[in-house]
Formats: C-alpha cells, structure tokens, sequence
C-alpha cells in the first residue's frame, strides 16, 4: 500500500479512533450512578432537617421537657470567676445544641451543593460536595460524643455537683417546675422554694426523675446519631464513586486525531521538510 504524502489530502479522511464500550444504562434519561448520588443527597437532607427542627423546637421551648435539656446542657463561656458570669448572664449557651445547630446547618449546605451538582452534571460541585461530606461525619461525631461521654461517665454524681453549686435558684425552679419535684434528693436539699415546693412539701426530690430523663435524652442522642453515622459513610463511599459518572461523558470520549506523518519521525521533522519544499 503506498505511503501519503504528508501535504496530500489523503490524511484528512483519517477518523479519530473510537473505543468501543458499552453504553450505561439510563433510567428516566439519568445514569445509574447520578440516581444514587440524588439518593444520598435526599438522605443528607432529611437527617439535617432533623437536626434543624429539633435544634430549633429545642430553643423554642416548643415541647414540655426542651427547658430541662437547655438547662442540664448549658456551659458558661468565660471564665469561672463570679463577675464574668454576671456580666454575661443570660448568654449561655448549650454546647450540644451548638453542634447540633452548626452541623444542621452545614448538612443543608452540603445536601444544596451536592442536589445543584447533580441536576447541572458539574463535576466541580460534586468534588466540593464530597469535601463537605467528611466536615459533616465530623460534626456528626462530634454531636455522638458529646452525649455519650455525658451518658457514661457517672452521670448522677455529675448532675447533683451541678444541682448544688452551678445552678442558679431559678434553674433549679424551672426544673422542679417541669419535673414536679422539690429539691434534689428531698426537699430541704438545695431546693428553690416557690407555692409548689417548700421545706415540708411532699413532692419528691427531683433526683431519680432528673437522673431518668437525663440518661433516656442522652442515649437516644447519640443512638441516633451514631445510626446515622453509618449512613453517612455509604453516601460518602457512593459520593467518591459515582461523582464522575452523573453522565456518559467520562471515559467514553474519542482518542484524539493523530495526523499520519508517513516517513517522518516527528512533527519537527516534517516541518522541516516542509520548508525545504
């Protein structure tokens, strides 16, 4: 067969080479693996929903028992000295609650980002998306941990110490209050005296119904977090994989042209001849 010469027309009617593979099956005009990212991305969104409404109901005081847990829950942030807590009373925050609130937060964020990646078939985004995925496992932890350290690490004597020497007589009232209870171990034990609770009273001290709640709203805590920890490292994993397939373009594209350059070697050499002509 004779060789072409480099100059003649006969090297333009060489086609790129094409590989031949199977192409991906597609439901409803979308790839397998974009299904699954939407999956996950629902997911993400239902489990930050949660968080934000329970957060939210939380500080709202929207349910009989929300005062109880702002108040077990809360830290001071400053110093323990006396002044600093007065100058910032009535600026304590519930550290768990911040978590939960935060990692509501960027869970809705992650599961946005990752839904505009999806419908648009943009790869940067998904890459971002698979980014806030690992600070959301963080955050997710983080809300587990704090109510499992809390849980297991001898939570009534923790709660009589901050009964008798951290709670203000008006946290101590609102608890009895919600709980029905007067004192912690009896009445004339560090109570807060109001029409329903005095030195004779008969209610009961508020440290088994206390201890009760405290261990049922922590363990459900980080049960439910740590579930849905394991959820989260499928879509994590099903994020990695399927990212760069939400189309047909990856790995399906043509080789590029490759000009036949007949006797030269190189792309130098035939530029060199060339001018020689």
């Amino acid at each position: 067969m004779p060789i072409p010469h480099p100059g003649s027309n006969q090297q333009h009617q060489i086609s790129p080479q094409k590989r031949n593979r199977p192409t991906e099956r597609q439901c409803l005009g979308w790839t397998m693996a974009r299904w699954l990212l939407l999956l996950g991305n629902i997911f993400i969104l239902m489990y930050s929903l949660m968080f934000l409404v329970f957060s939210v109901a939380t500080y709202a005081k929207r349910y009989e028992r929300a005062e109880v847990i702002l108040i077990t829950n809360t830290t001071i942030i400053a110093g323990n000295s006396k002044s600093r807590k007065r100058k910032i009373e009535g600026l304590t925050k519930d550290v768990s609650f911040i978590v939960s609130f935060t990692t509501s937060l960027v869970c809705l964020v992650t599961a946005a980002v990752g839904l505009i990646g999806v419908f648009k078939k943009n790869r940067r985004l998904l890459a971002i998306y698979c980014l806030l995925l690992w600070l959301c496992f963080a955050l997710i932890s983080s809300v587990g941990y704090i109510a499992f350290k809390g849980h297991t690490w001898n939570l009534k004597a923790k709660l009589g110490m901050r009964w008798r020497h951290e709670f203000s007589l008006a946290d101590r009232q609102v608890i009895q209050d919600n709980l029905r209870c007067c004192g912690f171990e009896n009445p004339s034990d560090h109570a807060s005296y109001f029409p329903r609770c005095w030195a004779e009273s008969l209610l009961p001290g508020c440290q088994y119904k206390y201890t009760v709640f405290e261990e049922w709203f922590l363990r459900s805590t980080f049960t439910v977090a740590f579930a849905i920890l394991g959820i989260h490292i499928l879509v994590i994993i099903t994020s990695l994989l399927c990212a760069n397939h939400v189309d047909q373009r990856f790995g399906n594209r043509p080789q590029p042209h490759i000009t036949f350059l007949g006797p030269f070697k190189d792309w130098r050499e035939w530029e060199n001849s060339r001018k020689d002509q």
